[in-house]
């Protein structure tokens, strides 16, 4: 019985860690299977060609926000032309089989959904036995990369998780639903991370969802990362900033440039929010935190904002993101709440007066403190702002632009709602230096030059002076 198993994922530069994972416990027990991912962004019929050339028995395929709607497009593909073939479909977005609803065409029988760890359901899938729902040992994983030449190659992010499961309880979250949480070994931790380190991986992403909960068993991992000689590696962690302890913060100071850096999901500062959504916050720790990281200089950071929560209007929304923005962190992300099915959030939606897709990716469309269309300017504002601040283009125009501004909302506030090159879907640094051009005039001129002479490459705008400039600065020319 030949299988394949597929993993759709929303970039190319992406690898699907749940795909790869079930793959290596299944071989570690004597089945052996191959493995296809591609993305969203390949053309469907692109992806069915390869998957019907493996000439498989059973497909198994991993079914996520992004990927639902492209994955149920292939199996009802992949059952047209191979109507006896068995399919497994697993993931948060599995879909539902049962009496006589289907989301896939075909025989219902040939088609079984699983929406728990895919490990251990996936080998009683095919070996013919129920499914018990069972979760894996984390000391049984096999390593998930055996292929880790080809994926540096191909130039794409390794993901890696030390642990699963969240003891907090964000009412937006799939991770709230089981509280418990489970860590791999630490000795096998570290001979995995010496692989991607041996290897000369570029990024290495944990998946943890909160990676700093336990001092004893996290702060030996970095240690052991920042000691690691000939290292070219970053290690990317997802933390909780406000948990981390004195010692910690005076073991990051001493931590070698670029190798780690921290995603910190704030999420709002409104109090009203955080206790709506089961989120505890210290803020002032949070503050303190950070400004001790970033002090030194040597851990980029990167915080999140989510808009559309319960009791965050507009006003609040701007506080929320004044709030953070001052921090200093070179990233701030504004995502948009996705209210996902069997979770808190969900049940409370009515409630609350939010309106939102019925289907992935579940994206708020108003809330009874948010009309559509102020989501739909915080939509507009999300991109215009991730390619003036995020981007780092135009860190020297910016830090003088918000000087004219009372807030860091205002400036960018002021920007979208002025924009002057209409409603073009695309945000890119050319259109938004021409853009602060047309807005702004001459004001501020040396320092967007000398932005796009550091940043924007070979585009030399006829609104600029370009006298000035030796002729090194003007290699960049088209």
């Amino acid at each position: 019985m030949k299988t394949l198993l597929v993993g759709i994922n929303s970039k190319y530069i992406h690898t699907n860690l749940g795909i790869r994972s079930v793959a290596a416990y299944v071989r570690e027990n004597g089945i052996e299977v191959d493995v296809l991912e591609e993305s969203i962004n390949t053309l469907v019929l692109r992806t069915l060609d390869k998957i019907l050339s493996y000439g498989a028995d059973v497909y198994g395929f991993s079914s996520h926000i992004w990927s639902k709607k492209y994955v149920k497009e292939l199996v009802d593909l992949v059952l047209a032309v191979k109507p006896n073939a068995k399919i497994f479909i697993g993931g948060p977005e599995a879909f539902q089989v049962s009496g006589d609803r289907c989301e896939v065409s075909g025989d219902r029988h040939q088609v079984t959904g699983f929406k728990g760890e895919g490990e251990i359901a996936f080998l009683e899938f095919l070996r013919g036995q129920e499914i018990s729902g069972k979760v894996i040992d984390l000391a049984d994983l096999p390593f998930t990369y055996p292929d880790l030449e080809q994926v540096i190659l191909e130039h794409k992010i390794v993901y890696y998780e030390a642990t699963r499961g969240c003891p907090f309880n964000c009412s937006y979250c799939l991770s709230s639903i089981s509280r418990q949480v489970r860590r791999k070994p630490l000795a096998k931790v570290l001979d995995e991370l010496d692989r991607f380190i041996a290897a000369k991986v570029p990024l290495v992403k944990f998946v943890d969802r909160t990676y700093n909960l336990d001092e004893g068993y996290y702060l030996p991992i970095m240690e052991h990362l920042a000691k690691a000689e000939n290292c070219v590696t970053t290690f990317h962690f997802e933390i909780k900033v406000d948990l981390l302890s004195e010692k910690v913060l005076q073991f990051l100071a001493t931590v070698p440039k670029g190798r780690f850096q921290f995603e910190v999901g704030i999420q709002s500062t409104n109090g009203a929010t955080l206790k709506a959504i089961n989120r505890e916050n210290d803020w002032e720790k949070i503050k303190k935190n950070c400004t001790k990281i970033l002090t030194h200089g040597n851990i980029h950071l990167h915080t999140d904002l989510i808009a559309g929560l319960p009791y965050e209007g507009l006003q609040e929304w701007q506080k929320s993101f004044n709030d953070v923005f001052a921090l200093g962190a070179q990233m701030l992300q504004l995502g948009f709440l996705k209210v996902l099915p069997d979770t808190q959030m969900a049940r409370e939606a009515e409630r609350y007066g939010m309106v939102y897709m019925p289907e992935p990716p579940y994206e708020i469309l108003q809330t009874q403190w948010l009309s559509y269309e102020e989501l739909a300017f915080l939509r507009k504002f999300d991109k215009v702002f991730d390619v003036l601040h995020n981007s780092g283009n135009f860190a020297n125009y910016l830090q003088t632009l918000l000087k004219d501004f009372p807030t860091a909302c205002a400036c960018f506030q002021y920007i979208v709602e002025h924009w002057p090159l209409g409603e073009a879907e695309q945000y890119n640094s050319r259109s938004v230096a021409y853009a602060l051009h047309l807005l702004f005039g001459k004001k501020h001129e040396k320092e967007l030059q000398k932005d796009i002479f550091e940043h924007i490459h070979h585009w030399r705008p006829d609104w600029l002076d370009w006298s000035e400039y030796t002729h090194k600065k003007l290699r960049y020319q088209v």
